[in-house]
């Protein structure tokens, strides 16, 4: 393995760097949140629009972000993606009522929106099949990386200046990345001046079917969005982040508000589901791998996504009755970091249907997502704001993620898509 080299790993690194600024820049807002609602008089109902217009601009590019990194490189999406939402990081401050706020966040999300599929496009290139769900996870890793970082980062930020200074500060991040994969990065490994030739036979081996029948070269947009499998795997994502961004939106408020903690103790507890999530992101990628490797890809690439949503829907309910804050933080940190295991195998789900198409296949799965991300956070505010009570909410979470397991189970058969037959 020495000999074939490894700057497969070091852009695998510069994504991880990639998601870490991805969300340091998206997960301040729900840091901010409680002070922010105070600030600008927001009912929860209000909040949870402002964090829904958010995923609407978000899923406005996904499946441009996919199409364009296929076509162009993933590299030149995320670069200019990183430009154009940082611009709006830094005029969140100023949106001084809540249609103008409204708007600065939509704008945020175009440019965030593309970067997903455009890395899962990159990885695609960059990755054999046999390491997809491993390199897959550990750029997903970035992830809560990112959010643990950002929660003591951003309290201290808001003790010492304020809550405005947190979005001043964070919108710089972004674009020293881009000076990054400028010099280190590159689309595709034909690309890159220090790849060896062993190394990118290696990568290009193991990409896709050697089938002639079951090829993926000649795929087109029709071959692929006819196939009911990615569609409902796409679904069975849906229902994973709609708990997924659940936690993202409402987990510090559900402290601060819901368990009446202080800030300081709402930032650590908020943190614990992604310091647990940072070690299940890789594991659960390393797991789909070696499950499609000794079940094959159908039932290796989805053993781990119906366990873990199942497990993290059971444990939400759980954590949801437990009579104290800390039992509380626990069961939830369990609960997220089963639900971030099942990732790797999704992510590596859109490579084995079709390595050169993945940007676009994940970009259909991140649109998926995204209405998670839209429907979640407005959903949970009405809940709590009609009940009076969070426990409704991560009821309905729980039971959304449960019923994603069954879709996967059900309906879902992960094999490469084949060329359909052209009549006459």
């Amino acid at each position: 393995m020495a000999k074939v080299g490894n700057k497969r790993w070091g852009i695998i690194f510069l994504i991880v760097l990639c998601y870490v600024v991805l969300y340091m820049d998206r997960s301040c807002m729900s840091i901010a949140g409680p002070v922010m609602m105070r600030h600008f008089n927001w009912t929860a109902t209000e909040y949870g629009l402002v964090s829904t217009a958010f995923f609407i601009g978000y899923g406005c590019t996904q499946l441009l972000g996919g199409w364009l990194a296929d076509r162009y490189g993933g590299g030149k999406v995320v670069m200019i993606g990183a430009l154009w939402w940082s611009v709006f990081v830094f005029l969140t401050p100023f949106g001084s009522t809540l249609g103008l706020m409204i708007l600065i966040r939509i704008a945020m999300g175009w440019g965030e929106g593309v970067t997903l599929p455009a890395n899962s496009s990159i990885v695609a290139q960059w990755m054999p099949k046999k390491e997809s769900g491993l390199a897959q996870g550990l750029c997903l890793m970035g992830v809560p990386i990112g959010m643990v970082v950002t929660m003591p980062l951003s309290i201290w930020i808001m003790q010492t200046y304020s809550w405005q200074m947190i979005f001043y500060s964070f919108a710089f991040i972004a674009p020293f990345w881009v000076l990054l994969w400028l010099k280190y990065g590159a689309n595709r490994p034909e690309q890159h001046p220090a790849i060896s030739r062993e190394e990118l036979a290696y990568i290009r081996e193991d990409q896709g079917s050697q089938d002639p029948a079951a090829s993926t070269a000649n795929l087109t947009a029709r071959d692929i969005f006819s196939t009911s499998s990615v569609w409902s795997c796409a679904i069975a994502y849906f229902c994973a982040n709609y708990l997924l961004y659940l936690f993202m939106t409402w987990l510090p408020n559900y402290f601060a508000l819901g368990r009446h903690l202080d800030m300081t103790r709402t930032g650590l507890y908020s943190m614990f589901p992604y310091i647990v999530a940072t070690f299940t992101y890789p594991l659960g990628g390393y797991l789909a791998d070696r499950a499609a490797k000794k079940f094959g890809d159908n039932i290796g690439r989805k053993l781990y996504p119906i366990a873990g949503m199942i497990a993290a829907g059971f444990l939400l309910v759980i954590g949801s009755q437990a009579p104290s804050a800390a039992a509380a933080m626990a069961l939830i940190s369990a609960s997220n970091g089963l639900l971030c295991l099942t990732m790797g195998g999704f992510y590596s789900m859109p490579m084995v249907f079709s390595h050169k198409n993945a940007g676009k296949i994940t970009g259909l799965f991140a649109t998926f997502a995204t209405i998670g991300g839209i429907s979640a956070p407005t959903i949970t505010g009405f809940i709590i704001d009609y009940f009076g009570s969070y426990e409704y909410a991560l009821f309905l979470g729980a039971g959304i993620a449960v019923a994603g397991a069954v879709i996967l189970l059900t309906t879902c058969k992960v094999e490469a898509i084949k060329v359909k037959a052209v009549a006459g």
